[in-house]
């Protein structure tokens, strides 16, 4: 009996092993897979390679920029397709529609944003005014201690007052700037939204001719790993702007109540921030609630309420549900991802992170199932 309990015992111990080193050697070959690519983005780097693709893809961006409209509103056409709409007047149709749209929004969205704007600038003054009476009664507390504290309170200050100055003085410089930037993209736009209307008139034939440059033993491969990414992809793209809506209206709302200044401002940069994945609402709320403070404690309160609400309910209930199903990423997976590709590309890089990592995810398992390389690591590792 006692050699039987024992037997059982020692199976379960040995079950638990295996789960464990299961475990870890994902968490080796995840660490792994994005060591080597940080690696060779890091030699692209060093090398300037980085910075020819950059300069490719800038060159190139009305055709991607074509690549994404058409691949965005593909499913609306094929809606009117199936429903005995002929492809061009579908095409038309759709093309049509997702202008009004957009010219809709601007008309109602860009003159108020440009006045709030311009209402937050002419402010900027008196906010520096109420922080800087913040924090000189902050540091007055401080006084009766042992700490000399001043030299801290002047460099505080002395940099912010720097970093005002700096806005004020660069301003008709950054003007000119902004507006050639903005020319440049608006001709971007419109060259990728004639890209885009001419592929979607027949979009099914972009993907016969990237297939006919893959092998015939190959192609029903393909088409599973493109029915993969273009179903994750669009899942996130769909769940991403879905969940960004929502934090616009709501933290709009919330906004509104508390009566800071520029409230349809912040609240689309709290949804342009939500884009980036557990970073992305901390960096859209602190701006607001500083200037919700500089006004009042009760706006700066009811601000950070707000933000801290908002992304309570994006966090836990719409994110997992909307956008967390599309990529099945773990939180620490995406998490060191954002900080990598933050580190070599910005802002830009902490937006397609996710997406990138999970298509990398996507193309490992089709690997994997083909080749069984995690097999292979545990024969290798545990026998």
């Amino acid at each position: 009996m006692n050699e039987k309990k024992n037997d059982k015992m020692d199976y379960k111990s040995l079950n638990e092993l295996i789960k464990t080193g299961n475990i870890l050697l994902k968490i080796a070959l995840a660490a792994f897979i994005l060591s080597v690519i940080v690696l060779i983005i890091y030699l692209f780097d060093k090398t300037n390679v980085l910075v020819t693709i950059g300069n490719i893809i800038g060159i190139l961006s009305p055709l991607f920029i074509g690549l994404l409209l058409a691949w965005i509103l593909e499913p609306a056409i094929n809606y009117l397709v199936h429903n005995k709409v002929g492809r061009k007047l579908a095409t038309v149709v759709v093309y049509l529609i997702f202008i009004f749209i957009i010219v809709l929004i601007l008309a109602l969205i860009v003159p108020e944003f440009i006045s709030q704007l311009n209402e937050l600038i002419k402010k900027i003054p008196d906010f520096l005014v109420s922080i800087n009476d913040f924090i000189n009664n902050i540091f007055m507390n401080f006084s009766s201690s042992n700490f000399d504290l001043s030299s801290l309170k002047d460099n505080i200050l002395n940099g912010l007052n720097g970093w005002v100055n700096n806005i004020t003085s660069n301003n008709l410089t950054g003007i000119v700037n902004g507006v050639g930037s903005s020319l440049k993209i608006i001709v971007n736009i419109f060259l990728g939204l004639l890209i885009a209307f001419y592929l979607s008139l027949d979009f099914s034939k972009v993907g016969k001719y990237m297939g006919a440059l893959v092998p015939n033993r190959y192609k029903s491969e393909l088409v599973t790993v493109k029915n993969s990414l273009n179903d994750m992809l669009r899942s996130y793209v769909n769940g991403t702007l879905l969940s960004s809506l929502f934090v616009m209206i709501l933290s709009l709302i919330g906004f509104l109540i508390s009566g800071v200044s520029s409230p349809l401002l912040f609240a689309i940069f709290c949804a342009i921030t939500n884009i980036i994945p557990y970073f992305g609402p901390y960096i859209g709320g602190i701006p607001v609630i500083v200037v919700g403070y500089a006004i009042s404690p009760l706006t700066g309160t009811i601000c950070l309420i707000t933000v801290v609400f908002v992304q309570l309910l994006e966090g836990n209930i719409l994110h997992p549900l909307i956008v967390g199903r599309a990529v099945s990423l773990h939180p620490v997976t995406i998490m060191l991802s954002l900080l990598v590709f933050e580190y070599l590309f910005g802002i830009t890089g902490m937006i397609l992170a996710a997406p990138i990592v999970a298509t990398l995810k996507i193309l490992f398992l089709f690997l994997d199932n083909k080749y069984h390389i995690i097999g292979k690591l545990k024969e290798t590792f545990f026998n």
